[in-house]
């Protein structure tokens, strides 16, 4: 078996859970080295936690022989630019949602790395078809629903009261619809590599019980060139015992696939949550890691040169920026407005 690579993790707002998550999960082939963060007591504190080391900047990280790769989870705005320093410096990184904020940033960088062998993987969208969606994509391929025409999605949790803090979810402009930018990403990225080019954005959001400038509920639909439509709902005021669970309903012209739609059973034993119902019956199966996980086998694969290149292009990563861009728009002017372009820096 393979050494697990070192991994310097940068960002211990959102990244905390994520060391949790590795030193959790000892059988992963990257191991948590040392920590980083801008408030120095905080990066202190989570080091001690979780017996690592510490780094007193990301530039010093890069410049670490200790450190093989880097977990970079700052907030999407500008994450580009850090990535490109990464990058330059030789190392490779697995990072978060959403990528960035800017498409043409996303697409350029994702490029570079390319261009210079660098491996950046993120966990939304995944860089092959993960969970449910590589189990879609095997239908998908196999022309078992048609041609896919509509489809739904959903995700919620319940934060209650929620005060502003100053942070980047307090700001409409870094974060824009914010249900479906911090949890709606994730089925929007899946939905994303089914139906391509999308042309129109319209939201509707509301404030329940947030306190901040940003909503707590809404949706949004999203029209395609070829006709298809997908909504997507998202809320951080839904109660219950099915706390970020994404389900998702993929209609085409000869069937219907459903994903984790009703109640999540009580049970400790797994049961079917992913289903094709077609003329010919119905198909199930059942999907343990999910969309959104991050697929830290393959990221060591690819690094360690073991795997081939991503399925996700750079510029699937940019059309789903367009339409945050687009939903950010729409939820200033409470207008359907269309999706930009591609550019072509961004291509």
């Amino acid at each position: 078996m393979s050494t697990p690579l070192r991994l310097g993790l940068v960002g211990l707002n959102f990244g905390r859970h994520v060391c949790q998550d590795l030193i959790n999960t000892p059988d992963l082939p990257v191991r948590l080295t040392k920590v980083c963060d801008l408030d120095a007591p905080k990066a202190e504190a989570i080091a001690a936690q979780h017996g690592v080391g510490v780094s007193p900047s990301l530039d010093a990280l890069l410049a670490d022989p200790e450190i093989d790769v880097i977990g970079l989870y700052t907030g999407p705005n500008g994450r580009a630019k850090l990535v490109q320093r990464i990058i330059r410096a030789g190392k490779d990184v697995m990072t978060t949602k959403p990528f960035e904020v800017d498409p043409a940033a996303a697409c350029d960088v994702l490029h570079e790395a390319r261009a210079l062998g660098r491996v950046v993987h993120m966990n939304s969208p995944n860089p092959r078809p993960f969970g449910e969606a590589a189990h879609i994509a095997e239908w998908l391929a196999a022309g078992r629903i048609g041609r896919p025409t509509l489809a739904q999605a959903s995700v919620w949790v319940y934060y209650g009261v929620t005060a502003a803090d100053g942070s980047w979810y307090d700001d409409p402009k870094q974060c824009p619809v914010a249900p479906i930018f911090r949890l709606g990403i994730y089925p929007l990225n899946v939905l994303l590599t089914i139906f391509r080019d999308p042309v129109s954005v319209s939201v509707t959001k509301s404030r329940i019980e947030t306190l901040r400038p940003t909503c707590d509920n809404a949706s949004v639909t999203i029209g395609f060139a070829d006709g298809a439509i997908v909504n997507l709902m998202a809320s951080f005021v839904v109660g219950g015992p099915d706390r970020y669970k994404n389900s998702l309903t993929i209609c085409g012209t000869e069937g219907v696939i459903y994903f984790r739609t009703g109640p999540s059973p009580r049970g400790e034993t797994p049961e079917p949550n992913l289903f094709l119902s077609t003329d010919d019956g119905v198909e199930a199966r059942t999907v343990g890691a999910h969309a959104g996980s991050y697929d830290w086998d393959f990221f060591a694969q690819r690094v360690r040169g073991e795997a081939t290149e991503d399925v996700i292009t750079p510029e699937q990563v940019a059309d789903a920026i367009r339409v945050v861009q687009a939903m950010a728009r729409s939820e200033e002017t409470g207008e359907t407005v269309a999706v930009e372009r591609l550019m072509k820096s961004e291509k």
